[in-house]
C-alpha cells in the first residue's frame, strides 16, 4: 500500500509540469508579461521597452542573457517565458506575482522544438546571490524540456505556488551558493534527477492534502543541506537517494503511511554518516541499519556533522546556569518557540494571546502521530485580520475549541495571556485529543490558590497535579500574571512529558 500510494504521489506530481506547449519562441528573444524581447531589448517595470536598451533596464536582454536588476512584476498569466539555453542573471532583489492558471515563469518554452537547451538562473557579477521571489496561483516555476537541465547557481530563488513549485522533468541543479526554498499546496519540487551541490541549500515545505509532497524525483544526489516537510510526504524517489555530505532532514507531518525518505525501486544511500529517525523528531534516535522501505521513519535527519545534532545555544539571554534553560533548549530545539530575533530570546517577556496559540498549532502540526488535531472546523474573530501571521492558528484553535474568545467575536490576540488562561488552553488541548487529563491537585497549598478564577479552578487543578505548573519560591501561584515566555516553555515541556510519559 505504501509503494502504491508514493508512486501515485510522485506521478501526480509530474503530470503538473506537463504543461500545454506555449507558442513557438526562438532562442534570440525572452517573452516578458506577453512582450517579446530581442537582443539589446530592455523591458521596464511600468511595461515599456526600449530597442536600444541596456543593463540599467528592470530586465534586459543580450546576447543570449536575460538579466534581471530589480523587476517587480505584477501579472495574470506567465510572467517570464524563457527560451532554450538561456541563461537568467539576478542581480538585486526581484518579484514576480502571477494570478490566474498559467505558470508564472517557464523555462525551455520552445522544448519541443529543436535542441534544448539547459536554462541556468544564476547570481549576477552586480549582485553576488541575487534574489528572485515568485508568488503564484498556479505553477511557480516549471521547465518544459526532457533531457534539459534547470540550474540555480549562486542565487537564491523562492517559489511560493498554490500547485507545483519547481516543476521539470529534466535535471534540477543547485550549484556553488545557490539557495531555493519552495512552498505549496501540493508539489514543492518535482524533478527529474536532483543534485544539490556542497555549499548550496534546498528548502521544501508542503501544505495538506494526499498531494502534499516536498520533494517528487527520479533520484537524488547531494552533498549540500535539505530541509524538507510535507503532509503527505517529504522526499521520495523513482531511484536512489544518495546523501554524500551535508545535512538532510526530512518530516512527514500527517500521513501515517509515507516515509520521510521514500524510494520506490532504488535505495537511500548514507554512506556511513550520522542517522537520526522516527516517528517524529520528539522520539527520534541513533539508527545504524536505514531502510526506507522496511521501516516507516516518518522523521530522519542525516548528517556529517554529529554536533548539527545538538541543540546549539545562540541566545544572548539564556545562560549556561538559568533555571529556565533546559526548557528552552527543549522547545526551541523541537520547533515550538523561536527567538524574538537570532540571539535573543527574552525568556521574561510576556507572551501574547496569539503567540500561545501558535505554541499549540505548531505542536499539533508538526507532530502530528502524538498532537494532531483538526476537526475540520475553524473560527473567525473580528480582530484577527486575514493574512496576518497568526490568522490561521487562531482559526485553527476557536474551530477545535482549544480557545474562546474574550465576547462579541473579539480575540484579543495582541494581549498578553495569563498563567491560568494558558492553563486552560493545555488543559483543553489534552482533552481534545483524548489524553488522560484526571490529574489534580489542591490549590489551597498556595497562599494565593483562592485567587484562581472559577472557570479556570478544574484546569489549574490538573496543570498542578499533572506537574505541568508549578508555584513560585513564595508559595504562589500568580494565576492572574502574565505568563513569560521562559514559563511557557516549562510549561510546554511539562505538558509533552506528562501526555507521552517521560
Amino acid at each position: 500500500m505504501k509503494k502504491k500510494l508514493c508512486s501515485a504521489v510522485i506521478v501526480c506530481c509530474m503530470l503538473a509540469t506537463m504543461l500545454p506547449m506555449a507558442s513557438a519562441a526562438n532562442s534570440d528573444q525572452v517573452t516578458v508579461m506577453g512582450t517579446v524581447l530581442t537582443n539589446g531589448m530592455g523591458w521596464n517595470n511600468d511595461g515599456s521597452t526600449t530597442a536600444s536598451g541596456s543593463q540599467d533596464n528592470d530586465i534586459y536582454f543580450a546576447d543570449g542573457v536575460l538579466y534581471l536588476s530589480g523587476a517587480d512584476i505584477t501579472t495574470e498569466g506567465t510572467a517570464l517565458s524563457v527560451p532554450n539555453g538561456i541563461t537568467v542573471e539576478i542581480n538585486g532583489e526581484n518579484y514576480i506575482h502571477a494570478t490566474g492558471d498559467a505558470a508564472a515563469v517557464v523555462c525551455n518554452a520552445n522544448g519541443d522544438q529543436g535542441t534544448a537547451g539547459d536554462v541556468v538562473l544564476r547570481g549576477g557579477e552586480k549582485s553576488e546571490n541575487g534574489m528572485l521571489e515568485v508568488y503564484s496561483d498556479a505553477d511557480g516555476m516549471v521547465n518544459r524540456a526532457e533531457n534539459t537541465a534547470l540550474e540555480i547557481q549562486d542565487a537564491s530563488v523562492s517559489v511560493y505556488s498554490a500547485h507545483t513549485g519547481v516543476g521539470t522533468p529534466g535535471e534540477l541543479r543547485i550549484t556553488g551558493s545557490g539557495m531555493l526554498a519552495a512552498e505549496s499546496k501540493t508539489c514543492c519540487i518535482s524533478s527529474g534527477w536532483m543534485t544539490v551541490g556542497e555549499y548550496a541549500a534546498v528548502y521544501a515545505d508542503s501544505e495538506a492534502g494526499a498531494n502534499g509532497q516536498a520533494i517528487s524525483c527520479a533520484g537524488l544526489d547531494s552533498a549540500g543541506f535539505i530541509s524538507a516537510k510535507g503532509d503527505a510526504g517529504a522526499i521520495s524517489g523513482a531511484g536512489n537517494l544518495t546523501i554524500t555530505g551535508g545535512t538532510v532532514e526530512a518530516q512527514v507531518r500527517r500521513n501515517a503511511q509515507a516515509a520521510a525518505l521514500y524510494t520506490a525501486d532504488g535505495a537511500v544511500a548514507t554512506n556511513g554518516l550520522y542517522v537520526h529517525a522516527g516517528v517524529s523528531s520528539l522520539d527520534a534516535a541513533q539508527v545504524t541499519d536505514f531502510d526506507s522501505n522496511a521501516k516507516n521513519y516518518r522523521y530522519a535527519v542525516i548528517t556529517t556533522d554529529p554536533n548539527w545534532l545538538e541543540w546549539q545555544n545562540g541566545f544572548e539571554d539564556v545562560s549556561a546556569d538559568a533555571w529556565y534553560t533546559e526548557y528552552v533548549k527543549y522547545v526551541n530545539e523541537h520547533g515550538l518557540m523561536q527567538g524574538r530575533s537570532t540571539i535573543e530570546f527574552a525568556p521574561n517577556a510576556s507572551i501574547t494571546r496569539a503567540e500561545a496559540v501558535q505554541l499549540m498549532y505548531a505542536l499539533s502540526t508538526n507532530y502530528w502521530e502524538q498532537y494532531g488535531l483538526d476537526s475540520g472546523e475553524t473560527a473567525t474573530f473580528a480582530d484577527v485580520p486575514a493574512g496576518s501571521w497568526y490568522e490561521k492558528p487562531v482559526s485553527w484553535a476557536g474551530g477545535n475549541e482549544v480557545v474562546k474568545g474574550v465576547g462579541d467575536n473579539m480575540f484579543e490576540p495582541k494581549e498578553n495571556i495569563s498563567r491560568q488562561q494558558f492553563a486552560q488552553v493545555l488543559y483543553a488541548f489534552a482533552s481534545r485529543l483524548g489524553y488522560d487529563v484526571s490529574a489534580t491537585a489542591d490549590l489551597s497549598q498556595f497562599s494565593d490558590g483562592a485567587d484562581v478564577s472559577t472557570w479556570a479552578q478544574e484546569a489549574m487543578q490538573w496543570a498542578v497535579g499533572a506537574g505541568i505548573m508549578h508555584g513560585d519560591d513564595f508559595g504562589q501561584l500568580n494565576s492572574h500574571n502574565s505568563l513569560s515566555r521562559a514559563e511557557a516553555a516549562v510549561m510546554m515541556q511539562g505538558l509533552i512529558a506528562y501526555t507521552l510519559g517521560h
